[in-house]
């Protein structure tokens, strides 16, 4: 069964056409307003002090249920997939803060963070469920 699924915002609130979908900061009230309007479920998460995937996905715990069973490492988080899917609204759109602070303090984690959401996306597409990450960026020139 496939949920209804929103359309996504162009330019100039979206700043590429493919994923990972970046934002400039300027442009999150029109993202927030747009996914609103959608229908969308929207949760922040601010990942920009996390120093491990342990940080990471405790911060997504603390804005997303969890099964109370599922671990700290994303092979943990792909195992609960389907408590997820009965857990969790869909359309749902997650918006990243701090990804900018992440890339600079630890850039392997910030890149393992984006393959394991876009992972985390594509598993629910397949499944019939749209979820969708947009990262907030700086702006341009900074």
């Amino acid at each position: 069964m496939t949920n209804d699924w929103i359309t996504l915002p162009g330019p100039p609130i979206r700043e590429e056409q493919g994923e990972p979908y970046l934002v400039r900061e300027s442009e999150r009230g029109r993202l927030l307003e747009h996914l609103s309007a959608a229908g969308a479920g929207v949760v922040e998460v601010d990942l920009g002090d996390a120093d491990n995937a342990v940080d990471v996905l405790g911060a997504l715990k603390e804005v997303l249920e969890f099964p109370s069973w599922c671990g700290s490492g994303w092979d943990s988080i792909f195992d609960a997939f389907s408590e997820l899917r009965e857990a969790w609204s869909f359309p749902l759109a997650i918006v990243v803060l701090g990804l900018p602070k992440l890339l600079v303090k630890q850039p392997h984690l910030a890149l393992n963070t984006v393959l394991g959401l876009s992972r985390l996306c594509e598993e629910f597409s397949i499944a019939g469920d749209q979820l969708v990450v947009f990262y907030l960026s700086e702006p341009r020139g900074n």
